[in-house]
């Protein structure tokens, strides 16, 4: 072998060797053991201290496991006075069309597939033997004895849980509402054009049915919210510009009745017990854009005249008035820019709740909810009949909780 082949053969193997020791290194060399501090406690922070936490009530039982949970549970109280209170879960199930009713409060219970009634001793009582499968939605008489099934397929009936009977209602109505009486309806007709849809009443068996407004393509800015004087059937939002809206209150008989100006976008409502009051929400650019809570008081055309902004970021339908004069709503902590442009934003942070005087604009915070899962975003708030529980629906799990008050 000449020398020139001996050379290219001690280099191939100079090149094969060093790949090979390169390869070893990165992959297969067991890293050098480096001798830590012996007084290093793995797991655990620095002292934080004794924190500012300052509420001193009664322990509960059931904060166990996290450690922010045995931080904290010498400081939360069993009943709401301002600071962290706990929450008590009432069903291991998910909830809807949890309602109140002058029979109690009501709901349907979605996995046993019945309806249920918390009685003034604050007990569930069982409505009705009968099963109602896969249903979307429920709308309650005041009377709680009757209420409208939507399903997802659109199919509608309404039952009577005193009777036990049942009707079937066409397949084309939606998103109902019931007159005080709960003798009659309102509702969306949709049919299979535009020219075709409309705002309709009729008795709650679906007989006698009259066309009240045509919606043609506007459905989505109509809000079923019969007034408690049965005057009002719904109320109609109309932008004037990119930040107002004329909303416009529809009768049962062709009233003329006055439109209102709110300044902002994104109108949702909700009426007092006794009908002298409307809340609603709108976000503005003046708001970054965040739902503010407003009322107007009068009714039909003296409704919009006078307007207060109660200056808290949320929506009515986390609000529940106690009575014409007291209002509690849940205020979710921290909302980002533009959270009324996209509600569901809000599920994401945990509520406090507040008691709202409406005559003097006062707010009162009542409790930093607490419980197992740690905060909650409260919807559907009902008070028991004594007024000393509040019972509300947490969005995340759909499962019913409740708050002690006194």
């Amino acid at each position: 072998m000449d020398k020139k082949k001996l050379l290219v053969v001690i280099g191939f193997l100079m090149v094969v060797f060093f790949l090979g020791f390169a390869l070893y290194w990165v992959f297969f060399r067991q890293a050098p053991l480096i001798e830590g501090d012996p007084n290093f406690n793995a797991g655990n922070i620095p002292d934080i201290g004794p924190g500012n936490i300052s509420i001193t009530n009664k322990n509960i039982n059931g904060l166990n496991g996290l450690p922010w949970k045995e931080y904290i549970k010498d400081n939360v109280s069993i009943i709401a006075n301002g600071g962290l209170t706990s929450v008590n879960k009432i069903t291991d199930t998910t909830v809807k069309g949890f309602a109140d009713s002058s029979a109690g409060l009501q709901y349907y219970d979605s996995e046993k597939q019945q309806f249920f009634r918390i009685n003034e001793n604050g007990e569930l009582e069982l409505l009705s033997d009968k099963k109602f499968y896969g249903i979307d939605s429920v709308t309650w008489t005041r009377a709680g004895e009757k209420a409208i099934l939507e399903y997802p397929d659109g199919s509608n009936i309404l039952y009577n849980f005193k009777t036990g009977k049942q009707i079937t209602l066409p397949h084309e109505l939606e998103d109902f509402s019931f007159n005080f009486v709960g003798n009659q309806i309102t509702s969306k007709w949709i049919g299979d054009s535009k020219e075709n849809n409309w705002l309709v009443a009729s008795n709650d068996d679906g007989s006698g049915m009259r066309l009240l407004e045509p919606l043609w393509d506007q459905s989505h800015n109509t809000d079923m919210v019969i007034s408690p004087d049965n005057q009002i059937a719904a109320l109609h939002r109309k932008y004037r510009d990119l930040q107002r809206q004329e909303v416009y209150p529809i009768g049962f008989h062709d009233e003329n009745f006055k439109a209102f100006t709110v300044h902002g976008a994104g109108f949702t409502s909700k009426w007092s017990p006794e009908g002298d009051t409307l809340l609603y929400s709108v976000y503005h650019q003046d708001s970054d854009y965040l739902p503010t809570l407003w009322l107007t008081k009068g009714r039909t055309n003296t409704l919009g005249d006078l307007k207060a902004s109660l200056n808290v970021n949320t929506w009515p339908d986390k609000c529940s008035f106690l009575n014409e004069e007291t209002v509690y709503c849940a205020i979710p902590q921290g909302l980002p820019r533009g959270a009324g442009l996209y509600p569901e934003i809000a599920d994401d942070y945990p509520d406090n709740f507040y008691r709202i005087n409406l005559d003097t604009g006062m707010k009162t915070l009542i409790a930093v909810p607490v419980g197992e899962g740690g905060g909650y975003s409260a919807t559907s708030i009902f008070f028991s009949s004594d007024g000393n529980t509040m019972y509300f629906i947490d969005k995340n799990t759909g499962k019913l909780q409740s708050i002690i008050l006194n």
